[in-house]
């Protein structure tokens, strides 16, 4: 569309199909995971890096469950979480952290 009836026809035929879905969209709520937010918060505080340290796994292996630990040795903070991927314990880990931490 835009080769054939330039800019102003291509905009507009997006805005027309997708103009109210975009309106919904809340900027403000488009947020990262929990490690990232956690990580940039700590940065910003000049204080290092959360360890993560598997704790436990358990369940056969196609249907493990992990336990993680976040920690702060430099705070004497930890946190624990749990998922089915050591990935998604990690992140509940970090959002538990956050939330000890309290805002900034």
């Amino acid at each position: 569309m835009f080769l054939d009836a330039g800019y102003a026809a291509a905009r507009a035929a997006v805005l027309a199909a997708f103009g109210p879905l975009l309106d919904s969209l809340d900027a403000a709520g488009a947020s990262k995971d929990a490690k990232t937010e956690l990580q940039e918060a700590l940065q910003a505080r000049r204080q290092r890096l959360p360890e993560y340290r598997i704790v436990t796994v358990s369940g056969a292996a196609h249907q493990q469950s992990f336990e993680v630990e976040c920690a702060l040795p430099e705070l004497g903070l930890s946190t624990s979480g749990s998922g089915t991927s050591r990935q998604r314990a990690e992140q509940q880990a970090a959002q538990a952290m956050l939330a000890r931490l309290g805002p900034q």
